[in-house]
């Protein structure tokens, strides 16, 4: 990754937010920060190590212009922004490095150099949840949309595949098939189906033996100490032996929602009318991340709002997993 920021705070402004859930859109930080610094930022290291961006989230009821609420509301109302991203968890990370040396053999199969790359393809430009992804544009201090450049994002090529995009959350393309011809892959499950996953129970080779009644068993333990020895005994081979986490059925063929698809909740940040904002401190991924807000009135006069969102980079780190 290129040195820390100079440039670490960006502006968003918020679409009319009501009672019900409004989307407020997906976020690149990497694409801003770009943006913003002039030079090439990036979800990743130049081996592929995801990186986590600290973040604080300021979340205002007033746009950059200083408008805010403008109609009468309760003295209750308040305003949630809802900030979700991909998973923080050694699946994601050796699902980026591994994607990370896929496509580099992609590219040298084809015997293509570095050299004939463009200078910003060092690192996967991924997608939220799914293929050719939008973004929201930061602002600037008059509330006008910055204009930017060109933000691709990576395309890999697989088999007869004409080219496939990589993403974080939600359901990829099935690929448990030997003509694959997706347009999305989710990468954490895709990981998942390339590896060699717990079995569901952890001790198979334990569940004939030993026997309930043993003369050795009873006398290593100095003769029948206990009457509920075969409950200890049912109770060593059944319980704690699972995963605590969800174990892939891979006779499930197209089976492709699973707990590593789903979004994680970073946080919230609640703004009332007394304070006009809220802060909340987050760990994002890969520096991608979704904004939606709600409002919430007891009143019942479901009044509509906009409003404008500060994410200063705090620090940014390598994921551990």
């Amino acid at each position: 990754m290129a040195k820390f920021p100079s440039q670490n705070i960006l502006w968003y402004e918020t679409p009319s937010v009501g009672t019900n859930t409004t989307a407020v859109g997906n976020v690149s930080l990497p694409k801003d920060l770009s943006l913003w610094n002039r030079r090439g930022y990036a979800s990743t290291t130049r081996k592929g190590v995801p990186l986590v961006f600290r973040c604080r989230v300021d979340y205002y009821l007033q746009d950059t212009d200083g408008v805010g609420v403008s109609a009468a509301v309760g003295s209750d109302f308040a305003s949630t922004l809802h900030i979700e991203g991909a998973q923080n968890n050694w699946v994601m990370r050796n699902a980026a490095v591994k994607f990370h040396a896929a496509r580099e053999a992609m590219f040298k199969k084809a015997g293509i150099r570095k050299a004939d790359r463009g200078a910003y393809s060092h690192e996967i430009r991924y997608n939220y949840d799914g293929a050719g992804e939008s973004w929201l544009t930061s602002v600037d201090a008059s509330g006008a949309a910055m204009t930017g450049g060109t933000w691709d994002p990576s395309s890999l090529s697989y088999g007869s595949d004409g080219g496939f995009q990589l993403g974080l959350v939600g359901n990829g393309d099935d690929e448990e098939s030997n003509a694959f011809t997706g347009a999305y892959l989710q990468i954490g499950h895709s990981y998942l189906l390339s590896r060699v996953n717990q079995q569901a129970d952890t001790n198979l080779q334990a569940e004939e033996g030993p026997a309930h009644h043993s003369v050795l068993k009873d006398m290593l333990s100095e003769g029948n100490i206990a009457d509920n020895t075969d409950d200890v005994t049912a109770t060593a081979r059944g319980e704690q032996d699972n995963p605590p986490y969800e174990v892939l059925d891979l006779s499930d063929s197209g089976d492709v929602s699973h707990d590593i698809t789903e979004p994680c909740l970073l946080g919230t940040a609640l703004a009332s009318l007394g304070s006009g904002y809220g802060s909340t401190v987050v760990d994002v991924p890969f520096g991608i991340l979704r904004m939606s807000a709600r409002n919430h009135d007891a009143a019942g006069t479901s009044v509509t709002t906009t409003g404008s969102v500060c994410i200063t980079v705090l620090d940014v780190y390598e994921m551990q997993g």
